[in-house]
C-alpha cells in the first residue's frame, strides 16, 4: 500500500488563485498550501470517489476510475492524493467528525419524561448519518481491519467518543440502581454501537419487507434506550 501523502490533505497550488486565495491547512503532495480552487478541484475528486466506492465498492477502485469521473488526467490526480487509499482517507476523517455531535446526545437525560422521545432523535439523525457517508463508513473498518494504522486512528476517532459517551450512561444507570451491576458497561457499550452501525446495512431489507423507517427507528431507541438506562422514563 502506497503511503498516504501528508496529513491526506494534498492539491496542487494554482497560480491563479493567487496569495489571497490560498486556504491555511490543506496542503499539495509536495507541501504546499493551495488556493481555492484547487481545493475546489479537490473536493470534486473526494465526491467521485464517494460515489465510486458507493457504486463499485473499495476493492477494486482504481485512480483512473476516479480521474475519468471528474474529467481529470491521473497524473493530474497525483497532484492533489498519493493513491485511491489516501483519498478514501480523507473522506474517512471528514465523516468520523459528525460522531463528536452523536456524542453530544448521550449527555442528555434519558431518564426525563421525554428521554425516549430524545433516544429516538438520535437514532434517527443517526440513520441520516450513515445515509450520508456509508459507502467511506463501511470501507473504512474494513481497512483497520486490515491493520492499516491511518484508518485504525480515524476509527479510534469515531468510535471512542461514542463508546465512551455509552459507558457513562451505563456506569449512571448502575450506581442508580437502574442496572444491574454485573453488566459489563465498554461491552454493552460496544453492543449498542454495533447495533446503531448495522441497523443502516439492514435498512433496505426491511424496508423491502414493508417495516417502516418509523418502526425501525421506535425498535431500535427501544433497545438502546432499555440497554443503556434500564427501562422506560418514569
Amino acid at each position: 500500500m502506497v503511503a498516504a501523502s501528508r496529513a491526506s490533505t494534498s492539491g496542487p497550488a494554482d497560480p491563479a488563485d493567487g496569495p489571497d486565495a490560498l486556504v491555511a491547512g490543506v496542503v499539495a503532495t509536495d507541501g504546499r498550501v493551495i488556493g481555492r480552487r484547487a481545493i475546489a478541484t479537490r473536493r470534486r475528486i473526494l465526491d467521485a470517489t464517494d460515489a465510486l466506492l458507493g457504486r463499485q465498492g473499495a476493492l477494486d477502485l482504481k485512480v483512473i476510475d476516479v480521474a475519468r469521473e471528474v474529467g481529470l488526467s491521473p497524473a493530474a490526480f497525483y497532484q492533489y492524493f498519493a493513491d485511491v487509499e489516501d483519498a478514501v482517507l480523507a473522506l474517512a476523517t471528514e465523516a468520523v467528525a459528525g460522531a463528536e455531535t452523536f456524542a453530544g446526545r448521550f449527555g442528555e437525560d434519558w431518564t426525563a419524561p421525554d428521554g425516549l422521545d430524545r433516544v429516538r432523535v438520535l437514532v434517527d439523525a443517526y440513520i441520516d448519518f450513515w445515509g450520508q457517508h456509508q459507502a467511506v463508513l463501511r470501507t473504512m473498518p474494513l481497512r483497520a481491519d486490515e491493520r492499516d494504522p491511518r484508518f485504525r486512528r480515524v476509527r479510534r476517532s469515531y468510535n471512542e467518543p461514542l463508546l465512551r459517551a455509552m459507558v457513562d450512561k451505563v456506569s449512571e444507570a448502575q450506581a442508580a440502581g437502574r442496572l444491574p451491576l454485573d453488566l459489563e458497561p465498554l461491552a454493552t457499550a460496544g453492543a449498542m454501537l454495533a447495533v446503531l452501525d448495522r441497523l443502516t446495512t439492514f435498512r433496505g431489507t426491511f424496508e423491502q419487507r414493508g417495516i417502516s423507517r418509523e418502526a425501525m427507528v421506535a425498535t431500535v431507541a427501544r433497545i438502546l434506550h432499555t440497554a443503556l438506562t434500564g427501562g422506560d422514563p418514569q
